[in-house]
């Protein structure tokens, strides 16, 4: 991986850990955000559970909140929390058009960085294990949210160039 790559993936982790956290002082409250309706998967790389991975959902059109994210567990499935602002947050997604990025974080041993972690990953050397073609935030993985939710699964494979073909 080149220094420009390293130094992009750095800004997109950096940016991403901003937009999960919120950049309010809190001295406001949060905006007023539709309902929010369940979205839950599962999210596997050439096969296997992307246990650690952060899903994120931005939204396609500014809609006046950061979007939604979630952790994939050790069976690789995972569920929606929407950033409501302030340090605030409710289950589910804003119905609506998305992209998605996958990101999964390891340090220099191997272990995962945990997705709260206040460490920035640049700081502790960690590097992402899935492709850029899917971490980055022109990410080709989109879906649209109904009113209904749904679910959505994320099957990614290292070797094709469409994420979304099976």
């Amino acid at each position: 991986m080149t220094a420009m790559s390293r130094c992009f993936l750095g800004c997109v982790i950096a940016s991403s850990l901003l937009v999960l956290t919120g950049c309010s002082d809190g001295s406001s409250p949060p905006p007023k955000l539709p309902d929010t309706v369940k979205v839950t998967g599962t999210a596997t790389l050439d096969g296997k559970p992307l246990e650690g991975a952060v899903i994120r959902f931005a939204p396609t059109s500014e809609r006046g909140f950061h979007g939604a994210a979630g952790v994939v567990d050790a069976l690789g499935k995972y569920g929606l929390v929407t950033d409501t602002g302030n340090g605030q947050s409710r289950p589910g997604v804003i119905p609506g058009d998305y992209t998605i990025s996958v990101s999964r974080m390891v340090k220099p041993d191997g272990s995962l960085v945990p997705a709260n972690s206040k460490e920035p990953p640049m700081m502790s050397g960690a590097r992402d294990t899935i492709p850029i073609k899917y971490s980055s935030q022109k990410a080709q993985l989109k879906y649209t949210v109904t009113a209904e939710g749904g679910t959505f699964d994320i099957n990614l494979d290292s070797k094709q160039p469409n994420p979304l073909r099976k």
